[in-house]
């Protein structure tokens, strides 16, 4: 069977949620509006919606996974030319070592659950690139001083990159796309003199 856009829309949306019942929800409705006049009524709607979100795993097209997979990796191109465009870099590649490295500095100051619940905000593809290499043992690791901070930056970062200027340009970006309870959140497991990092958080309250 032919999967609409909007089954790959509310798809996703399971995926994130997990709640079934909501999609099916969705897709029922989706199903008498485009009814419209024709004879049916809503619990027929609401049977072939049951249908349809039970199939999923067996009706989702290579069509409709590719759509999600581009939605994704539109979503890592923005967030790679905010970091071009705060720190004056020419490519994506600059802006993807940037961010990598201060994604990682951060996830190692974390404790696991906290390193896990910031994951949860970002794309799905820089999850991917946020979690490489991270086990969870000895986390989260000390991280005294913003020094030792820069240090950790430092280690994946070309020469001659001033890693407080990479790090303050990519935090700038991540405090416009994750929510501010979890930018507060997240601050908190820093000392109170690496907490200057995240000021903005504080500052722009969304």
């Amino acid at each position: 069977m032919a999967v609409k856009h909007f089954y790959a829309q509310a798809y996703a949306k399971y995926l994130n949620s997990g709640n079934l019942e909501e999609a099916t929800r969705e897709v029922a409705h989706e199903i008498y509006v485009n009814r419209g006049t024709a004879p049916g009524t809503q619990q027929l709607d609401w049977v072939e919606a049951e249908k349809i979100t039970r199939d999923w795993p067996h009706s989702i097209t290579e069509a409709s996974a590719s759509h999600l997979f581009d939605k994704a990796t539109a979503k890592t191109r923005a967030w790679l030319k905010e970091i071009e465009m705060e720190l004056g870099f020419t490519n994506p590649n600059e802006a993807y070592r940037a961010l990598r490295a201060v994604l990682h500095a951060i996830r190692d100051r974390l404790p696991a659950g906290e390193c896990a619940a910031f994951a949860s905000q970002l794309p799905i593809m820089i999850m991917g690139m946020y979690y490489s290499g991270w086990t969870p043992a000895h986390k989260p690791e000390k991280m005294r001083n913003t020094e030792e901070f820069m240090d950790k930056v430092s280690e994946q970062l070309p020469k001659g990159l001033d890693p407080r200027r990479v790090t303050q340009g990519v935090i700038n970006v991540i405090e416009r796309h994750v929510s501010n309870g979890e930018i507060m959140d997240v601050r908190r497991n820093f000392p109170e003199k690496m907490q200057e990092l995240w000021k903005q958080a504080v500052l722009n309250p969304r």
